[in-house]
């Protein structure tokens, strides 16, 4: 059975390249460009073996850890168009090990092993200084090899499951965004290369946190026990066997799975009570803000801003690697965060689709929609922003940057969400639809959105300029008074534009609500 399997695989490989021209030239192009930049990066590998073994260990640990991670992320988001998802062999008659096995021994054939298969080469050459040390990287470079190409297996598995027919491009250009994030520490290090310096320790401290973690350990294995580190080698080496034994168990367990379930069946949810429309009230205000923490709690797109919001504090990563103190890289994600979590709702009459007509028949007036649409990011948002601070606060070493963090990211997100009261109801534009899979974006009509978008940014900027800018006297001057000012000042620009906003919101809300009923048509 595997040896049929490892015969599919080569079959569909070579499918891929007897298809129609372009396809064909996209396979060729891609795979040569992968190989390329693997054969590249092993021979950078392999040029480390002179050098000084800390050097090396700064290189070579982070490259490993990166392409442990890019084997977690892209798999996992485009697994709905796995060809060897166990699903699609659930109709044969194969047992567990059989399939198990079989699949796992096929996923190795296919040029993304293989190219990791060539940085592991490259890898082994950088650490075979001795015949003991070259034994040891070879077999962490079997367990970094195996550990991706499980990876492969487990992602691929777990994204058809969740992804399933709802796939579409725009998974992939997800995909494509999240690995470049996270390779922006990788291309630092290797464009700027610290390494040169003996002095610097960014590269280094990269290395520390990426070998102990089970996407970098047995990349680390050899590396540690090469600057003498013997004992933390073991314990890394455990980390990568225990590893590679839970993908293996979660790899067996989707298999078993997948013979012994059938995926697209109707399931009904059953639900006691009104929920929160029954906690706030009959109020105008209290029945959209219940609708809206419904949504939020419910709706699939709305669960795709959390992941947005997830992601951000990996910028204070290459940040720290170019050179930026690490202890400023923590003032930097709660500001962002804060903006992304106002900037959200910019768009939300479109996500009501054609429901809108809800709120502009039922008479209530415009300024409680406004309010009411923006209770789950205030109840939320706020409490998130003062916890936020408090440990960016400690992770600066100076708790005097805790009122400067509340005022600047307290502010922006309150005149985001004025500002969004206003751009949702002058310049609604098309998105997902309701019931749709959120990576299914729509193509905006005309520059509506394109508009929309960068008023919220640059109006959430110029409403963030004076507490930012007293941030900065505080933090160069001494925090007195510049800190109670900047808290002051932050909240203070904030609220008023909150308040503006829902107020000219609410009155264009009942002036265009017509307008508001025919864009949602065309949505």
């Amino acid at each position: 059975m595997v040896a049929q399997l490892l015969r599919l695989r080569v079959d569909l490989l070579a499918g891929g390249v007897r298809g129609g021209a372009r396809q064909s030239v996209l396979v060729v192009l891609g795979s040569l460009l992968g190989l390329v930049a693997a054969v590249f990066v092993a021979g950078e590998l392999l040029g480390l073996r002179s050098a000084p073994v800390e050097i090396a260990r700064s290189v070579a640990v982070p490259v490993g850890a990166f392409l442990a991670v890019a084997f977690t992320v892209v798999p996992l988001v485009v697994g709905g168009t796995d060809q060897f998802d166990p699903r699609r062999f659930t109709v044969f008659g194969l047992d567990r090990r059989q399939l198990a096995v079989g699949l796992g021994v096929a996923g190795l054939v296919g040029v993304p092993v293989l190219s990791v298969a060539i940085v592991a080469v490259g890898q082994v050459g950088a650490w075979s200084r001795s015949g003991g040390l070259g034994v040891l990287a070879v077999l962490a470079a079997l367990l970094g090899t195996l550990t991706c190409a499980l990876l492969a297996r487990v992602g691929s598995a777990v994204g058809a499951a969740l992804i399933g027919p709802h796939r579409s491009r725009d998974a992939g250009w997800l995909a494509a965004l999240v690995v470049v994030v996270l390779g922006l520490p990788v291309v630092s290090l290797l464009v700027r290369g610290p390494w040169t310096d003996a002095t610097s320790t960014e590269a280094s401290r990269v290395a520390d946190v990426a070998g102990w973690t089970p996407w970098g350990a047995a990349w680390a294995v050899p590396a540690d026990v090469a600057s003498g580190r013997v004992g933390e080698g073991v314990l890394k080496l455990l980390v990568a066997l225990v590893t590679l034994g839970l993908l293996g168990l979660a790899w067996w367990a989707l298999v078993g799975r997948a013979l012994e379930t059938v995926d697209g069946r109707a399931t009904a949810r059953r639900y006691r009570g009104l929920g929160w429309f029954a906690r706030l009230g009959s109020t105008p205000v209290g029945a959209v803000a219940a609708r809206a923490l419904t949504y939020w709690a419910r709706d699939p797109r709305y669960r795709m801003s959390y992941l947005v919001i997830v992601f951000v504090p990996i910028v204070v990563i290459p940040l720290g690697v170019a050179g930026v103190p690490w202890h400023w890289t923590a003032l930097v994600p709660l500001p962002l965060m804060a903006l992304i979590a106002g900037f959200l709702p910019h768009n939300d009459v479109s996500y009501d689709n054609t429901a809108v007509w809800l709120h502009v028949a039922s008479g209530a007036p415009g300024w409680s929609d406004r309010l009411g649409r923006l209770v789950p990011l205030l109840v939320v948002g706020l409490p998130a922003v003062v916890l936020g601070a408090a440990v960016s606060a400690r992770l600066f070493g100076d708790w005097t940057a805790f009122p400067l963090l509340v005022g600047v990211a307290g502010g922006a997100l309150l005149a985001g969400l004025g500002l969004s009261s206003v751009v949702s109801v002058l310049l609604p534009y098309p998105t997902v639809r309701p019931g749709d899979h959120p990576f299914q974006q729509p193509q905006a009509a005309g520059t509506t959105a394109a508009v929309a978008q960068t008023t919220m940014v640059v109006g959430i900027l110029v409403a963030a300029i004076p507490a930012v800018w007293l941030a900065v006297l505080a933090l160069s001057d001494g925090p007195e008074p510049w800190a109670v000012l900047t808290l002051l000042v932050g909240l203070g620009v904030g609220a008023v534009v909150l308040v503006s906003g829902v107020a000219l919101g609410g009155r264009l809300f009942d002036r265009h609500g017509p307008d508001l009923l025919a864009a949602a048509q065309r949505n």
